[in-house]
């Protein structure tokens, strides 16, 4: 673990046993769900309301028998979170190394960003081991084509409308919650303040916790946020949610009492391994000041 030599802020991460465990199982599911991959459809992918897209998933085979047993279509709201559309797909489908499927997008589904949750059942001795929920790249959802009177075609929406396709949401940046510190803290020097995250639903098996940076912003600008320190750079997996505590202890330069503190959170992409996501805290405040 990294700590500034300025040590504006430093950290002690406390996980309970449950947590403990849960981490351990995050790594599992991890190891168990490796190399596979839903490579279609993709973020280059357009479709049409009431057209087909191709849902394609590859695997690297190993010792583990896996099994397709669900599809799932979602769109990405405009909060941000994913919502659930309708189940495409169950049953029983043996996945050695490559699987496909045609699945005909709702003709009234609205513009936006839209994707494909996977489930993969893992076989041990024949019987049901943890599953793997796998997601496909954001692909762009548009309610019509059209084509002018010189036969030049356009879609309904522009696809470049951030209204409808949002650019954090199509980099996989949804669906996660910075629980606390919530709206109003109030934080004494020197104590412990608990950073609790959340993933809801439709989200994959398994997240990556890669950072966390403390900022702070004058009241009177809160736009104009100040880098204060990192408090955590430690890559950590997790399943559902994770909390750790920061110790927050700050020199006497960065306590500012007509600031808002905030933490900003650096997590995987849902959808897009090349991408990270930051996620921020709501704002609080240190005991005594605005």
């Amino acid at each position: 673990m990294k700590f500034s030599i300025a040590a504006t802020s430093s950290l002690i991460l406390v996980i309970f046993a449950t947590l403990v465990r849960g981490d351990a199982y995050a790594d599992a599911i991890a190891e168990w769900c490796n190399g596979i991959n839903v490579v279609a459809p993709t973020n280059q992918t357009v479709v049409v309301a009431g057209n087909i897209a191709n849902v394609t998933v590859t695997r690297i085979p190993n010792e583990h028998e896996k099994t397709i047993t669900g599809l799932d279509l979602y769109n990405v709201n405009g909060n941000g979170q994913a919502q659930y559309v309708r189940n495409v797909w169950a049953g029983n489908f043996t996945l050695n190394t490559q699987a496909s499927l045609n699945d005909t997008v709702p003709a009234n589904a609205t513009a936006g960003l839209y994707y494909y949750r996977v489930w993969v059942t893992n076989q041990i001795s024949g019987e049901h081991g943890p599953d793997c929920i796998e997601l496909s790249q954001n692909f762009k959802v548009t309610t019509g084509v059209h084509t002018n009177s010189d036969g030049v075609s356009y879609y309904s929406e522009s696809l470049d409308d951030v209204q409808f396709y949002h650019p954090e949401y199509f980099k996989g940046c949804f669906g996660l919650t910075v629980d606390s510190p919530q709206e109003g803290d109030v934080v004494e020097l020197n104590d412990h303040v608990s950073i609790a995250i959340s993933r809801g639903e439709g989200t994959p098996s398994v997240s990556v916790l890669k950072q966390v940076d403390l900022y702070k912003a004058d009241t009177s600008s809160p736009d104009k946020a100040k880098y204060v320190d990192t408090v955590w750079d430690v890559t950590e997996r997790f399943t559902s949610s994770f909390t750790l505590r920061d110790h927050f202890v700050l020199d006497s330069i960065h306590v500012d009492p007509k600031s808002i503190y905030y933490y900003a959170v650096t997590v995987s992409s849902n959808t897009n391994s090349e991408e990270d996501c930051t996620f921020h805290s709501s704002g609080f405040t240190i005991k005594g000041s605005v």
